[in-house]
């Protein structure tokens, strides 16, 4: 009873696949290249286990596994496969976006608008937003259904004096 951190990062390369920087290392093999794209996507799924349950308490332990067999010590639903590579790829672009913030700050408006186009931040920006948006939106769905049945929970009213 497990789920690899592969089956996870394998979601969130699907996500990032026309993103040649992620994949791409000079002056190293290939071998080694994809070592440390998993290194990165690991330290990702970590961040993403940290942000969900810091959103939310979850029915299970999402901090039941191990790093150095890289797995959960848990079988991961698809639903939740599918939620933590979706907050890895929001945590992915919200590093791109705390840099291009810090780019902001060091630069003067003229600057700016010389070297930077305010549209492209703007856009940039927005996406991330969205991503975000959809995240909470999923989590909160998540939180609303029983994990392995995908019904939704129910408060039993039975139990409760009224």
């Amino acid at each position: 009873m497990s789920t690899l951190f592969d089956s996870i990062r394998k979601r969130f390369y699907k996500r990032i696949e026309k993103d040649a920087d992620f994949f791409s290392y000079y002056n190293i093999s290939t071998t080694d290249a994809i070592a440390l794209a998993e290194k990165q996507a690991n330290g990702y799924l970590i961040d993403a286990v940290d942000r969900l349950t810091n959103t939310c308490t979850p029915d299970i332990n999402f901090y039941d596994y191990d790093e150095t067999l890289e797995q959960f010590n848990i079988d991961l639903t698809n639903k939740e496969i599918g939620l933590l590579a979706g907050l890895m790829y929001e945590i992915y672009f919200d590093r791109d976006l705390v840099l291009l913030k810090a780019f902001k700050i060091a630069m003067t408006p003229s600057d700016l608008s010389v070297f930077s186009p305010a549209n492209e931040r703007r856009t940039f920006t927005e996406m991330v937003e969205k991503i975000k948006l959809e995240n909470n939106i999923n989590i909160d769905h998540y939180m609303s259904i029983d994990r392995e049945t995908g019904k939704p929970k129910v408060i039993d009213h039975s139990q409760y004096e009224y």
